[in-house]
Order: structure tokens, then C-alpha cells, then sequence
């Protein structure tokens, strides 16, 4: 009795463990992903001249404005590099 539950539990653990097999073939699916560059927009290009301040605070308006679209601009390339760097 003991001998046929034995032999029947590991008849039922090898059919247990067969489970997982298949005779199906596994195909891998490869895709290229190509990723695009950062988003560059056209810088605006500022001038003093352009401003046309009449007073030191209008001047400093410019500054402030022409500062900020330089440092923008140098963002945006900073950016590209990197992203071409990784590539």
C-alpha cells in the first residue's frame, strides 16, 4: 500500500513538473525604436538697438529679456548635444 503511494506520488509529481513543457516553438519579436531629438524651436535673436530704450530701467528690461532668450537658446543646444552624445 505504502509502495503503490509512492510510486504514485512521484508518478504525479514528474506529470506535474512535464506541465511546462511544449513542443511549440518561442519566437522573439525584435523591434528598432528610434527616438527622436529634442525639441529645438528657432531662437528669437534681441539687440539693444532693437529695444530702443530711452531710460537705464528699459535698458535693464533689455538686458533681462536678452539674457533670458540667450540662456534659452545655450538650454535648447546643451539639450541637442546630449541627446547626440547618448546616441
Amino acid at each position: 500500500m505504502q509502495k503503490k503511494l509512492i510510486h504514485l506520488l512521484i508518478t504525479g509529481l514528474i506529470l506535474n513538473s512535464l506541465m511546462g513543457c511544449t513542443n511549440k516553438q518561442v519566437v522573439t519579436e525584435v523591434k528598432t525604436i528610434y527616438i527622436k531629438p529634442p525639441v529645438i524651436t528657432q531662437c528669437t535673436r534681441y539687440s539693444i538697438q532693437e529695444c530702443k530704450p530711452s531710460t537705464n530701467g528699459e535698458l535693464f528690461e533689455c538686458t533681462l529679456e536678452i539674457t533670458k532668450q540667450l540662456n534659452l537658446c545655450a538650454d535648447q543646444i546643451d539639450s541637442l548635444r546630449s541627446w547626440q552624445s547618448n546616441q
